[in-house]
Order: structure tokens, then sequence, then C-alpha cells
């Protein structure tokens, strides 16, 4: 179906606003609040979970879970699901008083209306809608896993439900207004790659993102340079898409690092220390280049398969190679660098123990 100009210049206008709150909103830099705000206010009450009934039947809808944090006051996470294909396309968390949050649900339910579920089902639908686009070579939004953990200790294996993804037996890519031309041929590409030219359907369609529109109205605080991530460059560094090992190994130091300083900055996540942030993503890619003469590439699929993704994952590595490095510094000791040592702190490394070192420090600024 072919999208009409006038409706797709104005979706290309609320992309851009919500591209810039999305930014604000990432988990993408060693420190950062997202976590910290997120832990704190899923120690709170339930007080809702949504789910929009058509979900299965129109291949995209919402999921909001609320809890009551005080007396008039919510925090609220909303996912937006692409059950045929891309699995989470958006995840947000706000905190808002009663008329915020009734007003946010039901901008959301102008496409479809919701229905009441139950916490594991919608975390189950979740964790399962990420592991199908996954296996498609698709990861979710950058934020996700900060996002995902509001959740607390909501068991999704408490639901019994097994969700078909898909559409008629393959996956349907029906890519959004909110979709640059580059990021839909990229994502057309893997998916020719890993399935085969008759793998999968492709389809056009107008109104994808009207569901989660009402993102617009949630806060009118917008970064005025969202513009910055309106159309990928063509063979720019990405941390979310792994390079290939070949041709990121044969640039020289400086291109790889000035590559991850362009993309900070074309992204606008400003970094109290811009360059060192860069040299850390350049460092943590080599190794994840160099394939099993390291098991830094291992240990990044694992954190990705446990729910991180792959830039929140080279930002794991990183920390504890800064640890490595700290100590080096401070002793001379050659064991404290050795290369045995890092090794087999990158092995042991979890999701639990990066973020509890992350939060800790997050929670003392």
């Amino acid at each position: 179906m072919a999208r009409n100009p006038q409706r797709r210049e104005a979706k290309a206008a609320r992309r851009k606003k919500l591209l810039g709150e999305r930014r604000r909103l990432d988990l993408l830099s060693f420190g950062g609040s997202l976590a910290a705000k997120v832990r704190r206010a899923k120690a709170a009450p339930i007080h809702s979970c949504l789910v929009q009934g058509e979900l299965f039947e129109t291949g995209y809808g919402a999921v909001v879970l609320t809890r009551k944090t005080g007396a008039g006051t919510f925090a609220l996470s909303a996912f937006l699901v692409d059950v045929f294909c891309l699995g989470v396309k958006d995840a947000v968390f706000r905190e808002l008083d009663e008329d915020e949050r009734e007003s946010f649900v039901d901008s959301l339910g102008v496409a479809a209306p919701f229905e009441a579920a139950d916490p594991s089902y919608a975390r189950k639908l979740l964790r399962d809608a990420v592991a199908y686009a996954r296996s498609l070579g698709l990861e979710p939004p950058s934020n996700y896993a900060a996002v995902e953990a509001f959740f607390g200790d909501v068991d999704a294996d408490a639901c019994k439900e097994e969700f078909q993804f898909g559409h008629e037996g393959k996956p349907l890519y029906a890519p959004g207004p909110m979709e640059s031309p580059t990021q839909i041929r990229r994502r057309l590409d893997l998916l020719t790659r890993r399935l085969g030219a008759d793998g999968f359907a492709f389809e056009e369609i107008e109104d994808v993102s009207d569901i989660f529109e009402g993102l617009d109205d949630a806060d009118d605080d917008k970064d005025d340079d969202a513009d910055l991530h309106e159309e990928a460059i063509e063979g720019a560094y990405d941390p979310d898409v792994a390079p290939d090992p070949d041709e990121w190994l044969a640039l020289d130091e400086q291109e790889r690092m000035n590559l991850a300083l362009d993309y900070h900055r074309r992204a606008g996540f400003s970094q109290p220390n811009e360059r060192i942030h860069s040299v850390l993503h350049a460092v943590v890619e080599n190794q994840i280049a160099m394939g099993d003469e390291l098991p830094v590439r291992r240990t990044v699929e694992r954190l990705m398969a446990e729910g991180l993704d792959r830039h929140q994952a080279i930002h794991a590595v990183a920390s504890v190679l800064v640890t490595h490095i700290s100590d080096a510094i401070r002793d001379s000791n050659a064991t404290v660098a050795s290369p045995e040592a890092y090794n087999a702190d990158i092995e042991q490394l979890t999701i639990e123990s990066w973020r509890r070192d992350f939060e800790d420090e997050d929670e003392e600024e």
C-alpha cells in the first residue's frame, strides 16, 4: 500500500521528535539515570498491565505496565511490539500523575482497545518477541533492557501461553513511517541474507506507528538536534550492528576511533570524555573482531541472548576493560593487567554484575 505524501511528511516530523525523546531516554553511556529511575520505580506495587487485544491480528500493538509510586503518581513503561517481524520496536519509561497517565494510555488506545493482562503474560510476550526478532538478526531498541527491567520480579515463566510469531508461516516486514530508507534497506538486506529472498514477506503499510503517536505529546521538552538521527549515514559505525570483522580490522586505529566518535556526535550523546569513550568502543570492537582468539565476542553474544542490546553489551565489556586499565595505572604489578586476568573477568561478566556496579555509581551521583 502506498503512503500518502502529506501523511508521510507529518509522520517524518513526529519521528524527528520521537527520536529526540528516545535519545534522551536511551541508556547508552556509562552514566545515566534511566536504569536508576526504573530500579526505584519497580519496587512500587503494580497498578495495571495492558495489552492491545488485536495484536496478533494486526501484527502491531502496545504493552503497558504501570506501577503506583505514590498518592496520585505513577511510573509507566510502554512497548511497541511487532509480532510479525521486528519484535519490540520501541520502549519508553515515564513518571506521570493520574491525568497524564490516563491521557497517555488513552492516546495509545486509539489504534486498538486495550485488554487487562497478567504481568507474566506481558513479560513473556516481550521476551519471546525479542527472541523471535533476534533469531532473524534484528535487535530491540537500545533502551529495551533498561525499560524491561521495570517488570521487576514478575516471572515470565509463570505464563504458559505459547506465542506464534510471523505471518502465515514466515516473517512479514512492514516498515512504518518512522523508519528511514537506509534503515529499511539494511533490514531488507539482513533478512535476505539470513532467510533468502523468498523467506520473508515485505509490505509497506501506512499507519504502523500511529499506536505510539501519543509519545509525541507525553513530553514537550524534545531536543532540537534530533534531525541528526533522521537518516543513517551509509558506511557509518553503528554499535547496534556488528561491523564486518575483516573490514573493521583493515582500518587503522585512528579511523576506528573516529568512526565511534562520529557515531556518538551524530546521535547527540554527550560524554564527559567523548574521545576516551570512543577509544573504548574501538578497543572492544577490535576484540570482538578477533573472534575466538579472545572471549569478548562470545561474551557479547551471551549478554545479548540474556537481554542486553549490542551497544549495552559493548559498554558492559568496556567497564571491565576500564577497571583493568585503572588497576594497571595504580599498580605496576604485571599480574594486574595480565591478559589472562582480563579474559577471566570477561568470561565471568554478567548483566547483574554490570548493572549492580553501574547502578551503584549512578546512585552516588
